[in-house]
């Protein structure tokens, strides 16, 4: 498949309703740029996970709607995608539970990804890799065996 364009750029209101066209689109363009479908799921699902940490639980206050950044772009073998969150629109820390399990999950379904700080500018940035050539195995610290869970006669 022939790539069409090699960088996908969007800036959006830091708003939890603005994430679904994006990641539609995001997911799109992957496909357009030789991804096979479950890289394409990973992109789209890391990408949600990203905004979810950036936006945090709150909706937005009243004069803070920075814009949220989301560029991705296609090298020979991955797939690599920044979402940024300017100073204007960054909220407090995120309090209570469920918050590990986003990076987590991350980790996970990226090839590698990076969370810091924006580059020359204040605010936070995530970025995620998605290696395009064939699927990764997961590595395995025990070998896999047949279950012996049922009951035999």
């Amino acid at each position: 498949m022939v790539a069409t364009t090699p960088r996908f750029d969007r800036m959006v209101p830091a708003a939890p309703d603005s994430v679904g066209a994006v990641r539609r689109e995001l997911r799109r363009w992957a496909r357009r740029q030789g991804a096979s479908p479950p890289v394409q799921a990973n992109v789209a699902l890391a990408f949600s996970e990203a905004c979810n940490g950036l936006l945090g639980p709150d909706p937005p206050r009243e004069g803070v709607s920075g814009p949220l950044m989301i560029e991705a772009w296609r090298d020979a073998e991955e797939i690599a995608v920044r979402v940024s969150l300017g100073a204007s629109g960054t909220r407090s820390a995120p309090v209570g539970v469920g918050y590990g399990f986003g990076l987590a999950l991350l980790a996970g379904i990226c090839d590698r990804f990076e969370v810091g700080r924006r580059e020359k500018r204040p605010g936070i940035a995530v970025e995620m890799a998605f290696r395009l050539g064939p699927a990764r195995e997961p590595e395995r610290s025990f070998p896999l065996r047949p279950s012996r869970s049922t009951t035999r006669r």
